[in-house]
């Protein structure tokens, strides 16, 4: 008998049928998205930073005066279609000036990053003072990331593109370095950002191969839902504004790629 798997299809069916008999509930990206809407105006300098092949920022760039992508992966980079500026550079070494951006998009990124206060540094640097940062990113409190992490380096890729049907280009190393509700705000304080939104987001659908998996991950939400545990939650979404005055010190590379289309 082969290994279950859950495409993102089954898993949005999944997402809907909990929906229903949680009123109210959204999942990470629709709670991230309330947080980005408001700060999208025609006005806006706005940088999706991780922005890989997808991103999020390429489906809003008409609401933005100016859409950047930046990601370290140059192919991933290179098939992005949806951003029509992309620069290949590391977070860590952002090749923009100070206060470049009033907008900062961070999704699916911070557990790929082997140095996340230097990359924090680095973006709060390319802020202007008052704009915002928002991240979306896993809780690796939460028992199936935890179990993933215990899971051998060279097997995870594997297991999870076996199981969730993604194509190994779309599989990243991971290292979960700031990926605790309190190392993420520790780091991102001492980046100089002030936390505006902070929200501790469910989704019982990543156990959805079979119905009683799909259970007790409800279980496990509604233990959650006690607001000591609410930090053990699957996602971490979060808005994060850069103090006006606030300055960074560091320099910037000017050795970058630029891709358009």
């Amino acid at each position: 008998m082969g290994l279950p798997t859950l495409d993102l299809s089954q898993q949005e069916a999944w997402r809907a049928a909990y929906s229903q008999k949680r009123p109210g509930w959204r999942p990470a990206g629709e709670v991230f998205n309330a947080l980005l809407e408001p700060r999208l105006h025609p006005t806006a300098r706005a940088l999706d930073a991780g922005c890989g092949r997808f991103g999020v920022l390429g489906r809003f760039r008409d609401q933005v005066g100016l859409a950047v992508g930046v990601d370290g992966d140059f192919p991933a980079l290179r098939e992005n279609a949806l951003l029509p500026l992309r620069v290949l550079a590391r977070l860590e070494a952002l090749p923009f000036p100070e206060g470049a951006f009033d907008l900062i998009l961070c999704t699916w990124v911070v557990e790929h990053l082997p140095e996340p206060r230097a990359a924090f540094r680095e973006l709060a640097r390319a802020l202007r003072p008052g704009g915002s940062l928002l991240i979306l990113t896993p809780n690796a409190r939460h028992p199936l990331v935890a179990l993933g992490r215990c899971l051998p380096a060279r097997l995870r890729p594997l297991l999870v593109g076996r199981l969730y049907r993604r194509s190994p280009r779309d599989i990243f190393p991971t290292f979960y370095r700031a990926n605790t509700p309190r190392a993420l705000r520790r780091m991102l304080q001492e980046a100089g950002l002030i936390c505006e939104a902070w929200e501790a987001v469910e989704d019982p659908t990543y156990l959805a191969f079979h119905p009683w998996l799909f259970a007790l991950a409800v279980l496990w939400e509604r233990w959650t839902a006690w607001r000591p545990l609410q930090d053990w939650r699957i996602h971490l979404v979060s808005a994060w504004t850069k103090p006006a005055g606030r300055r960074q010190g560091a320099a910037y590379s000017s050795k970058t790629t630029t891709l358009s289309s």
